[in-house]
């Protein structure tokens, strides 16, 4: 009775010899790849630092300013005279006018974590909170009460932080594992009669 190809399978010890062969040729594709640079690891690092730095950037100036109006700040109603959007179509500069301690006050409102209140037109009024040590840190009054929790610059650059961490952690524990198996005595170059790698 013929037996179908599909029924055929290697010899034993044939098929024991092209398990070791595909092992040994694996081996030597994972030993041949290039290792990662000490520099790129690097490089993940520091952006990893500038990430966290400009998130720092972002909550610390603003958490003392609420910290400050809401200590000391006087609340009063300030006219906006510009109110430009930025290149994304968001809020832009805003452009106020307030009477301070000491006369009239031309300043641009304040930001929260890199973020400005929307909604605001030229002409209109809105209640602000100064400091009347330096009357040009000023919030509207509704985010000193109650600042957004996050912005989007705050949570991108939160984002990127863990992501530049991880790829600097996977990439320097990649290159500590390459090394080893490259080290003298664990190469396997002429393994199943593979020409051995060029050091």
């Amino acid at each position: 009775m013929n037996r179908s190809r599909s029924d055929w399978t290697l010899p034993p010890k044939a098929a024991e010899q092209k398990a070791r062969l595909d092992a040994s040729r694996g081996k030597i594709a994972r030993l041949r790849q290039p290792v990662p640079q000490r520099r790129l690891i690097a490089t993940l690092f520091a952006l990893c630092l500038v990430a966290l730095g400009i998130f720092l950037l972002f909550l610390v100036p603003s958490r003392s300013l609420v910290g400050d109006l809401r200590s000391r700040g006087v609340a009063t109603w300030a006219e906006v005279t510009s109110a430009p959007k930025d290149h994304f179509g968001g809020p832009g500069n805003t452009e106020i006018r307030f009477r301070g301690p000491e006369g009239e006050v031309d300043t641009t409102l304040g930001d929260w974590g890199g973020r400005r209140p929307g909604g605001l037109v030229a002409g209109r009024v809105v209640s602000v909170t100064y400091d009347p040590h330096d009357p040009t840190r000023v919030l509207t009054t509704a985010w000193v009460k109650s600042p957004p929790v996050v912005t989007l610059p705050m949570l991108v650059s939160l984002v990127l932080s863990p992501f530049f961490l991880a790829g600097a952690l996977f990439l320097a524990f990649r290159r500590r594992r390459m090394l080893i198996e490259r080290a003298p005595g664990v190469q396997c170059g002429s393994v199943a009669g593979l020409p051995p790698l060029a050091s």
